[in-house]
């Protein structure tokens, strides 16, 4: 059988022997004949098979079916065919996604003395030899035992590790342990080097590092490169034996998602190393967890845009606590005592009050999905989750449509493309949190903007040309290097419009200068110790509570756009309007709406609650209040909501929406 990934009118789809399957799919701790056949009964022709006999943070095994890497070299693959037996025999014509989780087991613990727990301080192990050699041998054992039982059956594998399975080194804070210490050597190719200590890792200060912490920065690089490398060891390792027949996915590069100290010590920084390696298919993560409540929008963890236009699919996981699922694990506990673990799943508390407060969330995330092309699929955490006929109807339901759907044109109307980095962020203080304001509160700004846009890395740059982008935000370019500033340059003499977020270009190896923002943007640029206070924008206030450097415009050659409370000057335009900047992280919703406007976006809602997902095929909404949505920059005509068949007309570039208890649409001209 062989397996890959073609896209077909715009969307990456799973192509198994010549034949096209939507990539929709099931993912399941505790997959069951029950919950199995479900699925496969609403359409769904692609499933995940968890094998695992690690104990979870709740106390409990992932999988039931228990563990398959029992010892040094010795195996139980029987648990992994009473598995997919059982997934075979209630999915008979579907194909399955093998997941095999490579973390330290108690008895490799044991036999190790001293050796550092992979789940919790994935970092301490990541450069251990004797491990990653170990756990690839049982990696490439599971998958030639896999592929010589079922190889009509598997369509791909996915590489689990570091807590929740999601390749996250949690734990460990990046702390020094004697195996990293002597990794962190080689890498520097110093035998004097040290890992700094805690203290000097999460010392206060200035937003930036200091000229006199050059080892903070190399080791937090290397804290998170060596998590990349274990991970594309492990991608290669399989490919020796997969050799690019099927497909090859993990959980990783969080970058939205990780604020605070996250962001350094969960080890997903060097993400593009993994997402444009030619070993590695797929990527996924679970939809953003502060942007699920209902009047929220839906929002990705990752740059979804690098891993299309690198041909990776993205599969967004859908693990909302549903109003039906369970809010409590009850089991027998991972030991010999015979007590049930009684514990509250994470997220119980946000649980869905009601059956359409699930539908409206089941429905937000797969137009987000739809819209932007990319892949999907359900986690029935515990079983349970999704056990009601509406629900189940509605899985059916979005399962038809991209069937019937598939042959329409789904290319990117955006016309705003962002641009974000994990590398920038090795600059800065882990004290300073400054990912919050420059990542993770983005996309609620821009999904209250109104406009379309994609979300790329840094380095996709290079990649601008097939997509008539006409405006691109910086969102934290802190270190430029000069090719990709002349790259810039050559846009906007193209007529792009660029808008410069808070200090791009301001680093330079272990220096810091202001002048280079100056130069970056085109302008005068200004640096002080002393805040400058909130952002006045449209009679509002946006604060700004970081540490220093503070910035402000100080070329009276410029256009003036806001100001800060002290009448400094926050954000301004070039003549030609070419080049924009703003001193602060951000810019609220209403301001870059105008932006947007000024420079011949379409904004498409002026409301900021009411979330519009375009693409070449259809207008995905959401109605996040209680009032009537007004979509504009729409095409006239007549318009279905392939949700649910109604019709609406749209005049003079403007269609009414009336409010209803299904908030979402799927708006096709016919």
């Amino acid at each position: 059988m062989k397996v890959s990934i073609k896209r077909d009118h715009g969307m990456l789809k799973v192509d198994i022997d010549g034949r096209l399957y939507a990539p929709l799919s099931f993912k399941s701790f505790r997959p069951n004949p029950r919950n199995v056949s479900e699925f496969y009964a609403a359409g769904v022709r692609l499933f995940s098979v968890l094998s695992s006999g690690v104990i979870n943070a709740l106390g409990v095994p992932y999988s039931l079916f228990g563990e398959s890497w029992i010892g040094e070299d010795e195996y139980d693959f029987s648990v992994i065919d009473k598995q997919l037996d059982m997934f075979i025999e209630n999915a008979p014509e579907a194909y399955f996604a093998l997941m095999l989780q490579l973390d330290t087991r108690p008895w490799y613990l044991e036999a190790h003395p001293g050796t550092p727990n992979s789940f919790t301080s994935l970092s301490q192990i990541a450069c251990d030899s004797e491990w990653r050699a170990a756990a690839a041998r049982y990696l490439k054992a599971a998958i030639s035992h896999c592929e010589e039982k079922y190889p009509d059956r598997i369509y791909g594998y996915f590489l689990l590790g570091g807590m929740t399975t999601e390749w996250f080194s949690g734990r460990d804070l990046e702390r020094a342990h004697p195996i990293k210490e002597e990794g962190y050597k080689r890498y520097l190719g110093d035998r004097c080097a040290r890992l700094p200590t805690q203290e000097e890792l999460t010392r206060g200060g200035n937003v930036f590092l200091g000229n006199d912490e050059e080892n903070i920065y190399n080791a937090r690089r290397f804290h998170a490169e060596a998590i990349a490398d274990l991970v594309l060891y492990f991608a290669k390792e399989a490919q020796s034996v997969i050799k690019h027949k099927k497909l090859l996915g993990l959980y990783y590069g969080y970058l939205f998602e990780l604020d605070g100290d996250r962001i350094f010590d969960f080890g997903h920084l060097a993400y593009e190393r993994v997402y444009t390696s030619p070993d590695v298919d797929m990527i996924s993560s679970p939809s953003a967890y502060g942007y699920r409540g209902i009047y929220d929008p839906s929002a990705f963890m990752v740059t979804a845009k690098t891993l299309d236009i690198h041909n990776k699919l993205y599969f967004l996981e859908f693990d909302h606590i549903t109003h039906v699922a369970p809010t409590m694990i009850s089991e027998p506990q991972a030991d010999v005592s015979g007590n049930l673990c009684k514990k509250e799943i994470p997220g119980a508390k946000s649980k869905c009050k009601s059956l359409a407060e699930s539908l409206n969330l089941m429905w937000r995330d797969f137009i987000l999905c739809y819209a932007n092309r990319t892949a999907m699929w359900w986690f029935d955490m515990f079983d349970g989750w999704f056990r009601s006929g509406e629900m189940m109807g509605a899985i059916g339901k979005m399962v038809s449509l991209h069937e019937e759907l598939s042959e329409r044109d789904k290319r990117s109307v955006a016309r705003v493309a962002l641009y974000a980095e994990g590398e920038s962020m090795y600059h800065t203080r882990k004290s300073a949190g400054i990912a919050r304001s420059c990542l993770s509160d983005i996309r609620r700004i821009l999904a209250e903007s109104g406009a379309a846009y994609d979300l790329y890395s840094v380095s996709d740059l290079d990649n601008l040309e097939p997509y008539e982008y006409r405006f691109i935000i910086m969102l934290n370019a802190y270190e430029i290097p000069k090719p990709r500033l002349e790259r810039i340059r050559s846009l906007q003499k193209r007529g792009v419009t660029v808008l410069w977020l808070y200090a791009p270009n301001y680093v330079n190896g272990n220096d810091v200068d202001v002048g280079r923002i100056s130069e970056a943007v085109g302008f005068e640029i200004s640096e002080s110790d002393v805040s400058h206070g909130g952002l006045i924008y449209d009679k509002r206030i946006c604060a700004y509570t970081e540490e220093a450097p503070y910035f402000s415009v100080t070329d009276s050659g410029v256009c003036p756009i806001a100001f800060f409370e002290d009448g400094a000057v926050a954000v301004a335009t070039d003549g030609d309007g070419r080049s924009i900047y703003s001193a602060l992280p951000f810019v609220s919703s209403s301001l870059l709406r105008e932006l947007l406007r000024g420079h011949g976006i379409p904004i498409y809602s002026e409301s900021p609650h009411v979330y519009v997902y375009p693409n070449a095929d259809a207008v995905c909404v959401y109605n996040a209040t209680e009032c009537a949505a007004v979509i504009s920059e729409i095409e006239d005509g007549e318009y279905t909501d392939r949700i649910t068949m109604e019709r609406f007309l749209a005049k003079d570039g403007r269609l009414v929406l009336p409010p209803r208890e299904l908030r979402a649409y799927i708006l096709l001209k016919e």
